[in-house]
């Protein structure tokens, strides 16, 4: 379980890393991705550092090893930004929730369940 402290962490840097990504990073092939960060976890100790992102029409796994490429580049913008102990390790992770809920959807719609009849509320 998290403590008050690392939630405040978490919320500093993934503020400021949705800034670096969208202001900072000069590489094209992250600026034509439309990243979206989706969680950020940090150790007790701070030392590392699990963010998830997810990508709309892209292919993660690619976009991931762009930013663990340029990772150096990110820690140092974030240390300038958040005050932290440490400059943690960046660990990217491709985030399927999304993934996940719209293969659920296709599939709920493609089901034949009849819809329910409403009922008048003066009957009930």
């Amino acid at each position: 379980m998290e403590n008050i402290r690392q939630e405040r962490a978490n919320a500093e840097i993934i503020k400021a890393l949705s800034v670096i990504l969208r202001e900072k990073v000069n590489d094209p092939r992250i600026k034509r991705q439309f990243i979206t960060l989706t969680y950020v976890k940090t150790s007790v100790d701070f030392r590392h550092c699990k963010v998830g992102f997810s990508v709309l029409n892209g292919n993660k796994n690619e976009v991931r090893k762009l930013l663990q490429k340029i990772e150096g580049f990110i820690k140092r913008e974030l240390i300038s930004m958040v005050k932290l102990p440490f400059a943690p390790a960046l660990e990217f992770v491709a985030d399927h929730g999304e993934d996940n809920s719209l293969r659920v959807n296709e599939i709920l719609k493609d089901l034949d369940i009849p819809k329910e009849t409403q009922q008048d509320p003066e009957e009930i």
